[in-house]
């Protein structure tokens, strides 16, 4: 009897050492993520155009609605809008540190790997930089950890409340980013492919997990059109024109999970499709294993790697439907984000979870070894670059060539009552904290076409008029070159009758006489 009282003594104190361990890592990784975050952030978090939607002093409304409604939350209370996305960054940078963290070590049992895996996240560019923007990628990959979270919970103790709680969570996440869904195909996936339960209890699981999730959506979607006449954004036609060059800078977005820019592509593009190839196997393989245990066993943790990779499959399906929706759309580094977060975790855990049998499967596995660290390497001394770079400049709109632009100064001097169009007008607003307007518009960003409802020459008629009630500047900054669908300088000058008030370094300033412009 003391004996076995004396091994239950051992095993509970094993127990609360590996626990303490496992929370004492956990702290000093997330501690890494708030330093970053804090060096980042030195000259205020980093502000985007899509930041300025979300905050409300961007003419152009939100889509997807949570984090504009996070960001607008603390200012209901009095606290600056910017102070409060900072607040949001530093709580999400948290967040996401701990939740990697805790699913990594819970589904390897190894902490080397989950310290190398959650590594490879946080100390990713592309991870820190989001994280220290006001952008939507850091409270979406927030809500997909905690529905991964929770589903496991159901698969753990077989309650529908975890199904349920898991699929209200991910109606959240597409509320955040319309992306949402490609997890719930991906976890409605794994539901129906796991053999514990009986085909009925999976049809049933699926049904209710899809139900719950769009429910949320889809009762979102008809409230905003129907109070506001807008919800998500986009006409469902295909108005997509990506060619070979946008394909390939999606690519591109893609193989700077592993190597910078520097590298040649050719390197690039044969080193991202053996990493491919290698965690796809790994994962097939490691799926295949964990469906089979399953018919005996309760498998938890070991359905993580099944539902990431499908997680990428699904995703990267969305994308290219997305990219054929919507015109000049293609996969950049921040849409690259969740699929990079959740790779790395399936690779992480497959890894972790070897069981050496010689020959090829064991130089794949030391080889994908070696290459993490390598690889987390490259990610370090990128990350140490480009922090330092943000420390002395700052981010985005929050960076000190808009803060201390001499056309911004310029802006500031003209009259407090004057109208403001330009083609940065997101960025005075947030600078100056004035209201500016866009220029016209040749056609729309998301169609390639012209807006029927409001054509080029409505809009600039409606300018001319305005120009005759209230003295109106056109504010032109040379900085902004992606607006490219708006009207340039040259045409501007054309259709209106404008008198240069200000030259400077980097950019220009016009009064619009009330004469009637050039035809």
């Amino acid at each position: 009897m003391m004996y076995c009282e004396d091994i239950a003594k051992t095993d509970n104190q094993s127990a609360g050492e590996a626990d303490r361990r496992h929370w004492i890592v956990g702290i000093l990784l997330t501690l890494l993520s708030v330093v970053l975050f804090v060096i980042n952030t030195r000259l205020g978090i980093g502000i985007f155009p899509d930041s300025t939607r979300y905050m409300g002093i961007n003419e152009l409304p939100y889509d997807a609605p949570v984090y504009a409604w996070l960001v607008r939350l603390p200012a209901l209370v009095g606290i600056d809008i910017t102070v409060g996305a900072e607040a949001l960054g530093l709580f999400f940078v948290s967040a996401n540190t701990v939740l990697i963290w805790h699913l990594l070590a819970r589904a390897t049992g190894k902490y080397r790997y989950a310290i190398v895996g959650t590594a490879l996240i946080v100390l990713a560019p592309q991870f820190v930089a989001l994280h220290a923007s006001a952008m939507s990628e850091p409270p979406f990959l927030f809500f997909l950890l905690l529905s991964l979270l929770t589903i496991l919970r159901y698969l753990d103790t077989d309650r529908r409340a975890w199904l349920v709680a898991s699929a209200a969570v991910l109606g959240i996440a597409a509320l955040t980013r319309f992306a949402g869904p490609a997890l719930g195909a991906a976890i409605a996936l794994s539901l129906l492919l796991n053999p514990r339960y009986d085909r009925s209890r999976r049809i049933a699981d699926v049904i209710v997990y899809g139900l719950v999730s769009a429910c949320i959506f889809v009762s979102w979607m008809a409230i905003s059109q129907i109070s506001n006449g807008h919800s998500i954004g986009r006409k469902l036609a295909f108005y997509g024109n990506m060619g070979p060059t946008e394909w390939l800078r999606s690519l591109g977005s893609l193989m700077a999970w592993l190597l910078p820019d520097q590298v040649p592509n050719s390197v690039r593009s044969i080193v991202f499709a053996l990493f491919v190839i290698a965690a796809f196997g790994l994962i097939f393989s490691h799926g295949r294993r964990t469906l089979d245990r399953a018919r005996t066993a309760n498998v938890v943790h070991d359905f993580l790697p099944l539902m990431l990779g499908l997680f990428f499959l699904c995703y990267m399906a969305f994308m290219v439907l997305a990219t054929s929706i919507e015109a000049n759309l293609a996969l950049n580094s921040r849409y690259a984000l969740p699929p990079y977060v959740m790779t790395v975790m399936a690779v992480t855990i497959t890894l972790g979870g070897f069981k050496s049998t010689g020959g090829v499967s064991r130089v794949i596995h030391v080889g994908m070894v070696v290459f993490a660290l390598a690889v987390l390497c490259s990610h370090s001394a990128r990350t140490v670059v480009r922090s330092l770079d943000a420390y002395r400049s700052g981010i985005g709109y929050a960076a000190i060539e808009w803060t201390q632009s001499p056309t911004m100064v310029a802006v500031q001097e003209l009259p407090p009552d004057a109208l403001i169009y330009s083609n940065g007008p997101d960025a005075i607003a947030y600078v100056l904290k004035r209201q500016a307007f866009f220029i016209p518009a040749r056609f729309q960003l998301r169609t390639g076409i012209e807006d029927p409802s409001n054509p080029f020459e409505r809009q600039l008629s409606k300018l001319k008029d305005a120009s005759k009630k209230r003295r109106a500047y056109i504010v032109i900054f040379d900085k902004v070159t992606w607006r490219f669908y708006r009207a340039s300088e040259s045409e501007l000058n054309q259709h209106l009758s404008l008198v240069n008030v200000a030259t400077k370094p980097d950019g220009r300033i016009y009064e619009v006489l009330p004469a009637r412009g050039k035809e």
